[in-house]
């Protein structure tokens, strides 16, 4: 007999999540696949998603991509699984393969409930991911953003221009170094918070990536983007 859970993690949620939208990891769901759909279908604040993503960056379990989705005019970044997430889910799911959990119905196989698109009701207050919180910086965003890029704050707005000249989505993938820099940047923009190891980190990685590839300087516009509008 398996075991009953109350709900869980948000890392294997989000996982879990990005897998059910889109299994063959090429962002064939992209408006599932943002931080604001993320946030809607794992049940958590989305001021929470970056902290979460920057984790399975980190891993190399999950990459990002900007996508061209009608009714946008801007390109959406997206989060799509690795083929090394993907052999993640697959020890996962042979793990959770007898766990069952209490819903409203009774109890229910959790991996039930993942593939038909339920994965919120696995959210559960006792199985909330404690993520470390930054201790709070006094710069103004735009500031913090120049520091953290290495440039003046009058250079953030041709940084954004840079993106109208980015057409072909194969052009815009990140993995690896790239995409950690990209993840703990947008996580202390959008935290307003960052500590001194996070920004030691992303000092060191801009360092080493050197001058920004097409790739990451698109990303990085829809960064600054998403924070000036």
């Amino acid at each position: 007999m398996g075991e009953t859970v109350e709900g869980l993690p948000v890392l294997q949620r989000l996982l879990l999540h990005l897998h059910h939208v889109d299994p063959a990891g090429r962002g064939s769901s992209p408006e599932h696949q943002t931080q604001v759909g993320i946030s809607t279908a794992i049940g958590i604040q989305r001021k929470h998603v970056p902290r979460a993503l920057r984790r399975l960056v980190e891993e190399g379990w999950i990459a990002l991509e900007l996508k061209r989705v009608d009714g946008h005019r801007q390109r959406l970044r997206v989060y799509v699984v690795s083929a090394t997430g993907q052999e993640e889910i697959k020890r996962l799911r042979v793990a959770l393969q007898n766990t069952t959990m209490n819903t409203m119905n009774g109890p229910e196989k959790v991996l039930d409930l993942v593939d038909a698109g339920r994965i919120g009701d696995l959210h559960t207050s006792t199985t909330r991911e404690h993520l470390q919180e930054g201790k709070e910086t006094n710069a103004f965003p735009l500031k913090l953003a120049a520091r953290l890029l290495g440039c003046s704050p009058g250079d953030l707005h041709m940084i954004t221009e840079q993106s109208q000249n980015i057409t072909s989505p194969d052009t815009a993938t990140l993995d690896g170094a790239e995409a950690v820099f990209l993840s703990c940047l947008e996580m202390a923009l959008t935290d307003g918070v960052i500590t001194d190891d996070e920004e030691a980190l992303l000092t060191t990685l801009r360092t080493e990536l050197g001058p920004f590839g097409a790739s990451l300087n698109a990303h990085v516009a829809t960064v600054l983007h998403d924070m000036m509008k």
